[in-house]
């Protein structure tokens, strides 16, 4: 049942205990425009039992995932989830893929202050810039964390090999 709501949703340096949400000066307004220009890696659909929770995408300029390059991944959610729950489980992923707490917690409130409640057919989209994550809803610029090891320490809830979803990650990185 703890993977009920799995979701978008991976040492930490003096400087990302100060990252703040930044101005968003240098990132898209519209998403469209970004995602127009950029390929599929893959796309999965997380289910629990016979529930669907929420469909997920990896896009990027090449169709191959490197973490280091931009990328847009998209989860389209098929189920309500409050903030409160997104941000819980987001963290308890964290923790399964052993992200210590020192590198996450200089985060939570920042996504707190990013992140809405989801309704049924709300899309959240993650667009990673080579430098900065921007967070989407609903097409919608939502701000943006300027730090490139928070973008990868992010997907990786997804991406990572110890991932809690092996089955979803190979998906995502397009392999069948």
């Amino acid at each position: 049942m703890r993977n009920l709501f799995f979701v978008l949703l991976i040492g930490i340096s003096p400087m990302l205990l100060n990252a703040k949400p930044s101005t968003t000066d240098n990132v898209p307004a519209e998403l469209n425009n970004v995602k127009n220009q950029l390929m599929l890696v893959g796309k999965a659909k997380f289910s629990v039992l016979f529930w669907d929770i929420y469909d997920s995408a990896l896009f990027s300029a090449s169709g191959d995932y490197q973490a280091q390059n931009a990328y847009l991944f998209e989860i389209t959610y098929l189920r309500e989830i409050s903030k409160a729950d997104l941000i819980e489980r987001t963290v308890e992923q964290w923790q399964h893929i052993g992200v210590p707490e020192n590198a996450y917690a200089p985060y939570l409130e920042q996504l707190e202050q990013l992140w809405p409640n989801i309704n049924k057919g709300d899309q959240l989209a993650m667009w990673f810039n080579g430098t900065s994550t921007a967070f989407y809803f609903n097409q919608k610029l939502q701000g943006q964390i300027d730090s490139p090891e928070f973008s990868e320490m992010f997907v990786n809830i997804w991406l990572s090999p110890q991932t809690s979803q092996p089955k979803l990650r190979k998906k995502l990185l397009g392999k069948r």
